[in-house]
């Protein structure tokens, strides 16, 4: 809700205005059929009332870039409409709608949250809306379970997977112009053959040779992720965002959502950005001297200018099953629906497969030592 619709909610102290705030979102998303409140669908991409089917458009926007300077994490903007939630086991700060409530943590399932203040920071400018409905995410997960082939058995049947929570994740994204100038030493191998009948023998050298020059690179997008509770083995798993395709923040999108605070903030998720570019930098660098297949340094000295962000929230599917009263995790991407997750090993599937790997290395070391002899 913006600062216009809350000082129009009413007039008196904060508590009036929050309570005023309150009761003007909740009709906002009341369906205007039945009474029960419209929440964002991934299939039409319009607000729906799952009981009576009726849909109200949403005013799609481009997102918009933000340019950033030192200040840029300095401002505070609330977001408006919204209640923070804590949990006390996993840590995770989520962020609902202020007509809805929240009876377990959307990351661990735990059911003792506090609500919480809201905390200071950014407000999301970009969102990535869900394109997988949850039924589908659940059929992406089964399709990801049943290729797991070193799982017991009977996991595929027995295993019981619990609610799904759609959740939107902390991703921030930056673009900038860099002008770049460096120094290498690099080296290039090559063979000589050295002394004389039984000294006679082939050595391998390196050729050293020191490079310097200039080159610029525009860099659009570099993802950040800055999810405190989707680890990044999770997050390559399951592939990247589309974040070019973001869409200016609103919360028609959040109804039946929640969304995770972010854990890392602007400043520190730029800097991983400009080892990300860094890195990219040196790698530019090497290719442009292919006979080089040494390093023994790269040296980059990086301008950066026009630099843009954007806080988006980007979407995933949230859940865990349950197997032989043990619980596993899993995530589906809310964008394309790539799944993983952790699954349990058949102690007698990675035993055959050991003596499989045993046998295979046993018949190689034969034949390598039967052609020796």
């Amino acid at each position: 809700m913006s600062d216009e619709q809350v000082k129009a909610a009413g007039q008196g102290d904060g508590s009036q205005l929050r309570q005023n705030a309150e009761r003007v979102t909740a009709e906002t998303y009341k369906c205007p059929s039945c009474g029960n409140f419209l929440k964002f669908d991934p299939a039409t991409q319009k607000l729906k009332c799952e009981y009576c089917g009726t849909e109200r458009d949403i005013a799609a926007q481009p997102a918009r870039e933000l340019y950033y300077t030192a200040l840029s994490e300095q401002d505070y903007e609330s977001w408006g409409g919204t209640k923070a939630y804590k949990c006390s086991v996993c840590g995770a700060v989520s962020v609902l709608e202020e007509y809805e409530t929240a009876d377990v943590c959307p990351f661990c399932g735990a059911p003792n949250i506090i609500e919480r203040d809201e905390l200071p920071g950014l407000k999301p400018n970009a969102v990535l809306p869900f394109k997988v409905p949850e039924s589908e995410a659940k059929g992406f997960w089964r399709n990801w379970l049943k290729k797991k082939w070193l799982a017991p058995g009977k996991l595929k049947k027995e295993a019981k997977m619990q609610k799904m929570r759609g959740v939107y994740i902390p991703v921030w994204t930056f673009d900038s112009n860099v002008t770049a100038t460096y120094e290498a030493r690099l080296g290039e191998t090559y063979t000589v053959t050295v002394g004389f009948g039984k000294n006679r023998r082939t050595e391998t050298r390196v050729r050293w040779f020191h490079v310097s020059g200039a080159l610029a690179q525009y860099y659009d997008d570099i993802q950040i992720e800055a999810s405190k509770q989707i680890n990044g083995k999770a997050m390559n798993k399951i592939g990247g965002f589309d974040t070019v395709n973001a869409l200016a923040y609103d919360d028609d999108y959040m109804s039946g959502f929640s969304a995770e605070r972010y854990s890392e903030g602007l400043d520190d998720c730029w800097q991983k950005a400009q080892s990300v570019i860094i890195d990219d930098l040196k790698a530019r660098v090497k290719a442009r001297y292919p006979r080089a297949d040494r390093v023994d340094y790269i040296n980059v000295f990086p301008v950066y200018s026009g630099t843009t962000y954007k806080y988006v929230c980007a979407p995933l599917w949230v859940s865990s099953y349950r197997y032989r009263k043990k619980d596993y995790g899993c995530v589906v991407n809310g964008r394309t629906g790539r799944a993983y997750g952790k699954a349990p090993v058949s102690p007698v599937k990675a035993s055959l497969l050991g003596l499989a790997v045993a046998a295979v290395v046993g018949a190689v070391v034969y034949l390598v030592v039967t052609y020796l002899l």
